[in-house]
Order: C-alpha cells, then sequence, then structure tokens
C-alpha cells in the first residue's frame, strides 16, 4: 500500500489496527474515556484537529475513539527514506512539505491536496495536529496555519463543494508516562468550513486567521487550559489536590473519571477569576503549593490517603489479610510477567523527551508480551510435552498479570496507609509541616471557590 492507495481498506492494516487496539484501549490503559461522539458529523468530509500533549499517544487515542480510517498528516523530512515511507503510507500517514523544505517541495504540495479529497470523500477522516509539536504544558498553544490552508486548498481544488467540517478534540492524561493511566478524549462543536469560503475568496489571510482563531476557542473548552505563566504550578498543583473537594462543591461524583475534566476546568476557572479580581491574592500560594509536593513525595504518601486522613485500622487489616490469602497468585503472575513489563519501562527512560516515554513504552510492550510468552509457553512444550498444559499455561499469564497489577496495587496504598498513622503516631517534623501546609492549601481555596 502506497501514497496512491492510503485511503483503502487492507487486510494487514485491519489486523494491525485490531490488535495495536486491543493493547491501547483494554491493557496499556486502565480506562480510555471517550466523549462527544455525538458531535462528530454523519456523512461529512472530516478534518479531526486534536491538541497535542503525548507524542505517539495523541494520534493513538484518536485512532482507538473510533471505528474510522483516519489518515495522519505529517511533516514531510521523514519520508525522505523509500522504505520508511513504505512503512508510513501503509500506516496511513501523509506528507506535507513546509517552506523549510524547500520551494521545489512545496510544488508537490498540489498532489497531497489532491489526494486529501480521495482521503475524506472516500470516508476516512484527515487528522491534522494544529500545535505542530507537542508539549506538557496543560494548556493550548498558538495554532499553526497549516490545517486552515489544508481545508481550504482541499475545498478549492473541489469548486468549493465538499462541505468540509473541522472537528475540535481534546485530549486529557492523568499521568503521560504511566502504565494505566486513564487518558480523556472529547470532541467538541465542528466548525463547518463553508462558512468562512466567501471570507476565504476575498481574502484568504482573513479567512484563515479567523478559522484559527474559532477552533482554538473551540478546543480550548474541551482541555485543561492553565492560561497563566507565573502560577502555573500553582494551577497544576491544585487541580489535583482539590478535585474532590470541588467535585464534591460541584456536586458531581470525584470517583468518576469522566467528570475530571470538567472539575478540572471549574477550579481553574475560579482560581483564574478571583486572581484577576484580586490582583496580588495568590502572592505567596503558589510557594506553599510547591512545599507541600516537595514534603509530600519526600514521605511518600498520596493526595488520597492524605484528604482521607489516613486508612483506617479495619481496612489495613483487611487488605493485609487479601494481600497474604493472593501472595501466590501475586508471585506467580509477577515472576511470569516482570520481564516483558519491565523491560518497556527500563528501555523508555533512555528517551530525551520525556513526552516520547510513552509512546516507545507503548510500542515495546506492544512486542516484548507476545514475543515472551511465545518463548515460555515453548519452553513450557519443550519440558512437559503436553500441549493441554501449554494452553492453560497460556491462558494464566494475561490473567495472573493482572491480578499481579492489582496486588501491588493495593500493596502501594496499603503500605502509604501503614506510614501514614506510623507518621502520624510519631508526629514528626516533616509530617506534621506536610499537613499545616496542606490544611492552608484547603482552606485558600475553599475561600477562593466559596467566593465565586
Amino acid at each position: 500500500m502506497g501514497l496512491a492507495t492510503i485511503e483503502k481498506k487492507s487486510l494487514g492494516y485491519f489486523l494491525l489496527n485490531v490488535w495495536v487496539r486491543f493493547w491501547h484501549n483494554v491493557f496499556f490503559y486502565k480506562k480510555f474515556v471517550v466523549l462527544g461522539s455525538e458531535n462528530i458529523p454523519i456523512d461529512k468530509p472530516l478534518i479531526f484537529t486534536p491538541n497535542h500533549q503525548n507524542a505517539l499517544m495523541d494520534a493513538l487515542a484518536l485512532l482507538f475513539s473510533m471505528n474510522k480510517i483516519l489518515v495522519f498528516i505529517a511533516r514531510s523530512d521523514i519520508f525522505s527514506k523509500p522504505a520508511i515511507a513504505r512503512i508510513l503510507y501503509f500506516l496511513k500517514l501523509l506528507p506535507i512539505y513546509r517552506v523549510r523544505d524547500g520551494y521545489d517541495s512545496i510544488k508537490k504540495n498540489h498532489d497531497i491536496i489532491l489526494k486529501t479529497i480521495d482521503v475524506i470523500t472516500s470516508g476516512c477522516g484527515l487528522v491534522i495536529l494544529p500545535e505542530g509539536n507537542h508539549s506538557d504544558l496543560r494548556r493550548l498553544r498558538p495554532l499553526k496555519k497549516g490545517f486552515a490552508r489544508m481545508a481550504f486548498q482541499t475545498e478549492e481544488a473541489n469548486g468549493f463543494n465538499l462541505d468540509i467540517h473541522i472537528v475540535p478534540v481534546g485530549i486529557d492524561y492523568n499521568h503521560y508516562q504511566n502504565y494505566k493511566s486513564s487518558p480523556i478524549l472529547i470532541f467538541g462543536e465542528p466548525i463547518p468550513v463553508k462558512d468562512y469560503i466567501d471570507s476565504y475568496k476575498e481574502n484568504p489571510a482573513i479567512a484563515i486567521n479567523n478559522i484559527k482563531d474559532r477552533l482554538s476557542e473551540h478546543i480550548k473548552v474541551l482541555i485543561v487550559d492553565i492560561e497563566s505563566e507565573d502560577n502555573y504550578d500553582l494551577y497544576n498543583e491544585l487541580r489535583v489536590i482539590y478535585r474532590t473537594q470541588m467535585a464534591l462543591k460541584l456536586k458531581i461524583d470525584p470517583k468518576d473519571v469522566r467528570n475530571r475534566v470538567f472539575i478540572d476546568q471549574q477550579l481553574i476557572k475560579s482560581v483564574s477569576d478571583h486572581e484577576k479580581e484580586n490582583p496580588g491574592s495568590l502572592n505567596g500560594f503558589q510557594d506553599i503549593i510547591l512545599q507541600f509536593v516537595k514534603l509530600r513525595n519526600q514521605l511518600g504518601i498520596t493526595n488520597s490517603i492524605i484528604e482521607q486522613k489516613g486508612m483506617s485500622f479495619v481496612k489495613l487489616l483487611f487488605n493485609s489479610v487479601i494481600l497474604l490469602v493472593t501472595l501466590p497468585i501475586f508471585l506467580y503472575g509477577f515472576l511470569n510477567n516482570i520481564i516483558p513489563y519491565w523491560l518497556p519501562i527500563k528501555l523508555s527512560r533512555l528517551m530525551k523527551d520525556p513526552q516520547f516515554q510513552s509512546s516507545f513504552k507503548f510500542a515495546i510492550s506492544l512486542l516484548t508480551f507476545p514475543i515472551f510468552y511465545i518463548i515460555q509457553c515453548l519452553s513450557v512444550l519443550l519440558i512437559f510435552s503436553d500441549w493441554e498444559l501449554v494452553i492453560i499455561y497460556f491462558i494464566s499469564l494475561p490473567i495472573t498479570g493482572s491480578i499481579a497489577w492489582w496486588w501491588s496495587d493495593i500493596f502501594i496504598n496499603t503500605r502509604i496507609g501503614f506510614t501514614y498513622r506510623i507518621m502520624n503516631f510519631k508526629k514528626t517534623k516533616d509530617f506534621s509541616q506536610m499537613l499545616k501546609l496542606y490544611n492552608e492549601i484547603i482552606h485558600r481555596a475553599n475561600t477562593i471557590v466559596s467566593n465565586k
């Protein structure tokens, strides 16, 4: 499959998609939440425009949020080698040429524009990342004009009769790198390109800027958008520390992952409005929060344990019994899964850009688990020469691996629970200071939110 047939279905791509989708939606993430699917227009040519925070994982999140073939626009320099280009075309990546690639290269965009017509009229979705590159800052950065130029040029090449709709997409991660985190993807209100065609015919530059500004506003309502430069850490840490209390004030369930973005947005809005109405009122608050975070991390305590004021003795005892009873299953699952689980984590740390660690970890784990499972099963077959035993062993690997993860999660929480109770009993200086800072943070946040 090459450029000429990039929008076509193929058995190889289908099989790869099924496997990677399973790994992404079921294994790698604990819960993958998709909201706003009703906003995707039916029977319209579509360009999807997600925010970009987590390298390849952003593209995969969008790809596996729907049952639709997507073709992704990528910078042309990665297509320089024919062998790599063939792989990228197979993966449904389409090159776009920029001025920096040379003016002669820009001429090639004419053929790309014609190909985008084939893509979007065939029922596929076209994906352009309008921020251009990724960043770990939880804010929307200035959008590039490429998505608008491509939308208008594609319309123009078809006599302005395509009725392309641009679909804004917001992606939020509670943790960028960790296994079993819970990303949220939200589709927003689509923007019909035809609303700007008359303006484009009169002045393309104005039309491009107008649709770019509109898309920016549409994406901002879908994400956690921290605009503050000076107090970024204040907003970013406070939204996690105060999330449960904020949810209760909003009268929504703080444990429902689907509510996370909305809760954070409401807190950020409350604090931002307070900051604008009361200049200087947040002075020193960021330092208090950062001091708390430093102590909390040093002591190995979590926000949830602190806000619960520790774990009850009954809960600790119950967890301890459960851990003891299920220890043999944990050991079996741990020993049989530790290498394919640990190896991607170790290798991902070689990436200098932290935002690539999750993508690298995902890609490596996609290979290590099946490879090691096959090796382990063949070893069992060679030792015992019993196919029924091999089948039972193979089925046990992912099941006990999942149990081992569940066990380790309970173990960590229980250990933190004991740590909290011991420190609370001893009343150590650092622990007491941490609680003092926490209470001050909650008090100040309550005051800010209550005044809105």
